[in-house]
């Protein structure tokens, strides 16, 4: 596949800076379109909160303060996208057939909900820390995204690496959803200088899985050099970031939620460490 469409939702928050250089540094390597998407909160679905005795005035007080609000977020989001491609020497036009280039969109609604459906029609989406309190990168817009629209991501780190997919690791176990994410990421792979297949050993694994991605890779150009380690009882994505650490990579391709994120969220997983705890671009798919 290709990646020429690029979205990334923003917020009006500090946070929009961090993400953005990651999707910028993507955008430029592969000549893209970057779409930035602002969520505008509808005030109205606050309304049945406030129960019926709320007066007319409270009601209007509301929604006046959410929309200037919203407003006031809208513009930071775009002020913060404006400054990052002009210090990229990108142009901010609606033009999608001008590339690369950058553009910004606003929808009204519930974000994970908006996202969803704008993630359907772009090849790649674009998360980072939204405020001081995430735990996890992206929230339920990147859960959206990645299992509801079944589109892949990439995950921002809160400070962007200086360089971008040049040193690729593949944190690989044969999953389906390690596959999709290697394909999703064939357009980084092929510019990338270095590539390391790393497998973590597991019982019952197969090495033919291993031997089946090189020469997929191969097909498409790209020499990946194996790296077998051991968990030691370690969580597997702290494996992953610790050896994509020491690998000095700047980017790590994975599956994402090979796991159901149900039992995720209750027993912990390597996407949820991930989520939480990198500090390297990771490209996920499902």
């Amino acid at each position: 596949m290709s990646i020429k469409h690029i979205l990334v939702p923003l917020y009006g928050t500090q946070f929009d800076v961090s993400v953005l250089r990651t999707a910028l540094q993507a955008t430029v390597a592969l000549e893209a379109k970057l779409v930035g998407l602002f969520v505008r909160p509808d005030p109205r679905e606050a309304l049945p909160y406030l129960g019926e005795g709320a007066s007319g005035q409270l009601i209007e007080d509301i929604m006046t303060s959410a929309r200037e609000g919203a407003d006031l977020a809208y513009v930071e989001a775009r002020k913060a996208l404006s400054h990052e491609a002009t210090e990229l020497s990108l142009p901010m036009v609606d033009d999608m057939k001008i590339l690369p280039s950058c553009a910004m969109t606003e929808k009204m609604g519930r974000a994970d909900y908006v996202v969803e459906q704008a993630s359907r029609l772009t090849d790649l989406v674009v998360f980072g820390q939204r405020n001081h309190t995430d735990e996890e990168i992206g929230g339920e817009e990147l859960a959206s995204a990645l299992l509801m629209a079944g589109q892949p991501v990439l995950l921002a780190p809160l400070n962007a690496s200086e360089t971008f997919a040049t040193n690729v690791t593949i944190g690989w176990d044969g999953s389906q959803e390690a596959a999709h994410a290697v394909a999703a990421a064939m357009p980084f792979l092929k510019q990338a200088r270095h590539i390391t297949i790393l497998s973590i050993e597991q019982e019952g694994k197969s090495e033919q899985a291993q031997a089946d991605l090189t020469d997929y890779l191969a097909t498409h150009g790209c020499i990946g050099e194996h790296r077998h380690i051991k968990a030691s009882g370690r969580p597997i994505g702290e494996v992953l970031l610790d050896e994509s650490a020491t690998l000095k990579s700047d980017l790590l391709v994975m599956g994402g939620y090979s796991h159901s994120r149900l039992r995720e969220l209750i027993l912990g997983g390597v996407t949820r460490h991930i989520r939480g705890h990198t500090s390297i671009p990771v490209l996920m798919a499902h």
